[in-house]
């Protein structure tokens, strides 16, 4: 006979604030106010729409709260929303960008983005995205 460990799975809400914490406070995502090639009803889709102010930097944890807000919100995990957001940044005609809040309160590209929805050009890690007041614009230096 086997015996049992004694450890049981944490309850749902206890995994959802267990992988919440996991989400770093200075990640956010910054709209362009471009539109992209969606896939309509997707969960990465439909994750991204919830972003719905142009320019203005939202928290990647407020965007995850906000997706397991939605009635079907057992699909939009802390993992999967942010898995959402890293995969857009790879896409032709990126709209959304994932970027790292500096001590400056500036706002940095977290991974490279080859195409911007608005044409810009390539965005490299680390390229300044937006400021405030500033609107969103790839600026120089």
């Amino acid at each position: 006979m086997q015996r049992s460990s004694g450890a049981t799975a944490p309850p749902p809400q206890a995994a959802f604030a267990a992988a919440l914490a996991r989400t770093p406070m200075d990640l956010y995502v910054v709209w362009n106010g471009a539109r992209y090639a969606e896939r309509q009803g997707s969960l990465s889709s439909r994750t991204l729409q919830l972003v719905t102010e142009p320019r203005t930097p939202l928290s990647l944890r407020e965007l995850i709260l906000r997706a397991a807000r939605l009635e079907d919100g057992a699909d939009f995990t802390p993992d999967a929303v942010r898995a959402a957001v890293r995969q857009h940044q790879a896409i032709r005609g990126v709209a959304y960008y994932l970027v790292r809040k500096t001590r400056e309160g500036h706002f940095v590209a977290v991974s490279d983005v080859a195409w911007p929805a608005d044409g810009s050009g390539p965005i490299r890690a680390g390229d300044l995205i937006a400021t405030r007041p500033a609107p969103l614009r790839r600026l120089a230096g």
